[in-house]
């Protein structure tokens, strides 16, 4: 009697949205390279002919990289192809190669366990480390993998990658920027890919290469086999295993769509952001490392709205210098010069641990010693860092950001600090540039007394994310009350209001930044409520002007004024959706048709960052 066969279970991940667009095809599986690394004492009189065969291995890999900077620089463009550089600086690093060589000649290892050693013991170390230091252990993995293929030669069961012969989605835990362009790009349709970041190699190469892609999905390649149906959405960050016909239906619109928009809002980059009615609508770029800068004027940003500073102190066991951090702000703010960059500095604690700094495990983090707390209690750090900002700031193009802030007092005395910094930069000859001064409102005591928080700054920004997070006490990460994380909510609106009223009380201009900003039906509530600039993740800036374009300003803020005075959030979204949603879809926006599709309990997951499954819905 035959087996019953079993039901293909429809199941959702959800990471981190690393390259924009759509794909429905059957899964690749990205084999995990394995070698048999041959451990070998050698004679003394034959260490030479290994340390040959080591530096001929070295040449070699660097001709086949050398050849793969060439074909991304024709395929995704020059500053795509520096990543390749820092492969080849790597590999000609006098540390890695002496070393090497040591392990050869005094300890008498054959050429392959020796690389092994050094390169392991490198690579285990990078994984230790957070953030940027991570996506930097999966290049050295990329180096370490090509260059074993030559040294243990004969000796190793390597499993190569098959041809591709179709368009699939290729999943696995890790890919490399060598593996990726191993593959023909044209049957490259997606990454879903377990590990990894926004800001990784891979990812950069992949929105450069036009490559839908799904970073940070967690087990997901352990819960698919070879040949399954995926539907990747790289815009907001879901993957669906084993689709049904409703989301395949939607999906292919979708595809259609997506690319219709593509040619279209390619046009909208030179464009100014403003109403039909004239009113200017800045909108920037949110990044956390420099090399991001190249790629947002390509998007159409006005300018940055958000550095992510901490990201320069993550993953190391010593705190930057103020040499190093001041090089990293100058090649933001000289490259986009004269466009303005505000950099927050550093939000660390929460959930952003630093080890250099041996910080200690609270009970309710979040909450904790944190941001500018921690900042004004650390002065020695804090002084570094805005002396550093300083000095990167004199192109007259750079705001400074003080996050978390709850009181009066602590806008003072940051002040003070920062004055104080001006006069020992000054006694070292240093010219002190007009620098904007701005906070970050995310706190509710902040918004009780936001008239005299604006009476202290030039600039205001509204940081959404935990602004919600913080005034409905809803932990969006919480997969049992994610549904209650609602940016619509009066309490949030009428919040927003009180900032924006007292930022132009002050004729100082507030801004929002934050998963608010790039949603279409905010985007238009947030206008209407006089919200002067937008930041966003690169991607999401043409479509945001698109709805910009499109709009009377005048008419936005009647709109808005009704929509508050609503006591429920499903009240407002109702309001909203009857005064746009047919806007909005004959603009073909695309992140608005699909949230809009799909149901309650999948919406509330797609606002839920993390390596979250949701298995039957």
């Amino acid at each position: 009697m035959p087996l019953k066969q079993e039901t293909m279970q429809r199941k959702m991940f959800v990471g981190k949205a690393a390259s924009p667009g759509y794909a429905i095809a059957k899964t690749k599986l990205i084999v995990r390279q394995r070698f048999t690394i041959s451990q070998l004492k050698i004679p003394k009189e034959n260490t030479a002919n290994q340390i040959e065969f080591f530096r001929r291995g070295i040449w070699q890999v660097k001709k086949e990289i050398s050849n793969l900077r060439d074909l991304t620089l024709q395929m995704a463009g020059k500053e795509e192809s520096k990543i390749f550089d820092s492969h080849l600086m790597i590999l000609q690093d006098p540390s890695l190669i002496d070393s090497v060589i040591s392990l050869i000649r005094n300890e008498q290892w054959n050429a392959g366990y020796a690389f092994h050693l050094y390169m392991q013991n490198l690579i285990d170390g990078f994984e230790k480390k957070d953030g940027i230091f991570k996506d930097r252990a999966l290049d050295l993995k990329d180096i370490y993998n090509r260059m074993l293929l030559h040294l243990n030669s004969g000796e190793n069961n390597f499993v190569l990658q098959e041809e591709i012969k179709e368009g699939v989605i290729l999943t696995g835990f890790s890919i490399g920027p060598n593996m990726l362009m191993h593959f023909d790009k044209e049957k490259v349709l997606g990454l879903a890919i377990d590990s990894g970041s926004t800001t990784s190699h891979v990812s950069i190469l992949a929105r450069s290469m036009q490559i839908p892609a799904v970073m940070g999905l967690g087990n997901l390649s352990e819960s698919i086999n070879a040949g399954e149906l995926l539907i990747l959405d790289g815009t907001n960050g879901i993957v669906i295993i084993n689709p049904d016909e409703n989301d395949i239906s939607k999906y292919k619109k979708q595809i259609e769509v997506f690319q219709n928009q593509k040619l279209e809002l390619s046009t909208m980059r030179d464009l100014e952001p403003i109403t039909m009615d004239g009113k200017y609508i800045r909108l920037n770029a949110n990044i956390e490392r420099y090399e991001e800068a190249s790629e947002i004027t390509s998007f159409g940003a006005t300018g940055v709205g958000l550095y992510r500073s901490e990201f320069l102190y993550f993953g190391r066991d010593t705190l930057p210098t103020r040499s190093e951090q001041a090089e990293a702000y100058r090649n933001v703010t000289h490259q986009l010069e004269p466009l303005p960059v505000t950099i927050r500095t550093l939000d660390a604690g929460g959930d952003k641990m630093l080890s250099s700094m041996n910080m200690e495990t609270e009970s309710n983090p979040f909450m904790g010693w944190r941001s500018i707390r921690l900042c004004l209690d650390r002065k020695d750090i804090f002084k570094e860092q805005l002396k550093a900002l300083i000095e990167a700031g004199d192109r007259g193009n750079l705001k400074i950001m003080f996050p978390m802030i709850s009181s009066v007092s602590e806008i003072e005395r940051a002040k003070d600090i920062y004055n104080d910094c001006c006069t020992e930069l000054k006694a070292e000859g240093f010219h002190i540039p007009k620098i904007e001064l701005g906070a970050m409102i995310e706190i509710p005591a902040a918004v009780l007394i936001i008239e005299e928080i604006a009476k202290r700054v030039d600039f205001l920004s509204i940081g959404t994310n935990d602004l919600i997070q913080f005034t409905l006490a809803v932990d969006r990460s919480n997969g049992k009350i994610a549904y209650m994380y609602e940016p619509h909510h009066p309490a949030v609106l009428r919040s927003i209001k009180l900032i924006v009223d007292a930022a132009h009380k002050e004729g100082i201009p507030v801004s929002v930044c934050g998963e608010m900003a790039s949603d279409p039906l905010s985007t238009l509530l947030l206008v209407g409520l006089g919200v002067d600039e937008f930041s966003m993740v690169s991607w999401c800036i043409m479509e945001c002007k698109k709805i910009i374009r499109s709009i009377n300003y005048d008419e936005a803020r009647a709109i808005s004024s009704e929509a508050i005075k609503f006591s429920d959030a499903n009240s407002i979204n109702d309001f909203l959706r009857k005064k746009y949603s047919q806007k909005i879809k004959r603009l073909g926006i695309s992140s608005f048709i699909i949230t809009q599709d799909f149901s309650s309990s999948d919406r509330a997951l797609i606002r839920v960052d993390g390596h979250i499954e949701r298995v039957g819905v």
